[in-house]
Parts: structure tokens; C-alpha cells; sequence
């Protein structure tokens, strides 16, 4: 299990680390989607749906290792952007944000939802064992819920 796991808003000053992150843990789930990889494209539609005010960094142990964005959505907290460089995970980090995250929906008593690549089976899995269910999909992702 990770040591001290911290989160705290991010900065204009995270913004290169986030593209980085997304970029490197991204790339090869949006070319199986896409059958590319454009990187500049990406860049740009990270950068374009990057909403900083609701951006949070992952830190462990005093370094940077992943980020987070989350919207809310009527009754519901969506978790739009879960990010984890890849060197990093695997280690339960994920495991301990996505608790905290479910801790605050459900003090908030709010519904937490997220949308998975659907080439992304690890991921997938990963929200199934934590609880989540499909609900819908779109030609790419599938959308789901946590159960309560």
C-alpha cells in the first residue's frame, strides 16, 4: 500500500506535468480508439478541457505522480480526467484516491459517475472492483456509476 498519499488544488504551474501525464498514460489507449496518435492534436483537446479551478494533484511521498478533475453535475460528482503516470501505477494510488473520492460523494450524499475508454480494460476493471456499474456507452466509452 502507497505511503502518505496528499492532494491539493493544481496550479498554473502543474499545467506542463498534467499535458505530460495524460500524454504518456493516454497514448496508446487514444491510437487503439483513434488507429493515431496525433500529439499535437491531443495537446490541444487536453488543453482545451482542462478546467483548472476543479483540477486537483496527486502527490505521494512529496512528488507529483498523477492528477484529477471533477465537475459537478446536478446531484452528481463526475470524474472527468484520472490521470496516474504510468511509472506510478499499479501501486495503489488509484485504490486510495478513488476511496477518497467515494468518501466525499457519499458525505456529500452526491452519485459519482465517470466515462472509461472502452479499449481501456484495465481501467474498466479497475471501476468494476471498486464498485462501479455501466450504465450507458457512446461509440467509445462507457459510461458508469458507482453502486450504492
Amino acid at each position: 500500500m502507497p505511503g502518505l498519499v496528499a492532494i491539493r488544488h493544481a496550479t498554473d504551474d502543474d499545467v506542463c506535468f498534467m499535458t505530460d501525464v495524460f500524454l504518456r498514460a493516454m497514448q496508446t489507449h487514444i491510437t487503439a480508439t483513434r488507429g493515431y496518435w496525433n500529439e499535437a492534436k491531443e495537446q490541444a483537446q487536453f488543453h482545451e478541457q482542462l478546467q483548472l479551478p476543479h483540477t486537483r494533484i496527486v502527490e505521494h511521498e512529496g512528488m507529483r505522480v498523477g492528477f484529477f478533475m471533477t465537475i459537478e453535475r446536478g446531484q452528481d460528482i463526475e470524474l472527468h480526467t484520472l490521470c496516474i503516470a504510468p511509472v506510478h501505477q499499479r501501486h495503489g494510488l488509484g485504490t486510495v484516491l478513488m476511496g477518497q473520492l467515494v468518501e466525499d460523494a457519499l458525505a456529500r450524499k452526491r452519485g459519482l459517475v465517470l466515462s472509461v475508454l472502452k479499449v481501456n480494460t484495465a481501467a474498466r476493471s479497475f471501476y468494476a472492483r471498486l464498485g462501479f456499474v455501466l450504465t450507458d456507452e457512446s461509440a467509445h466509452h462507457y459510461r458508469m456509476r458507482r453502486a450504492t
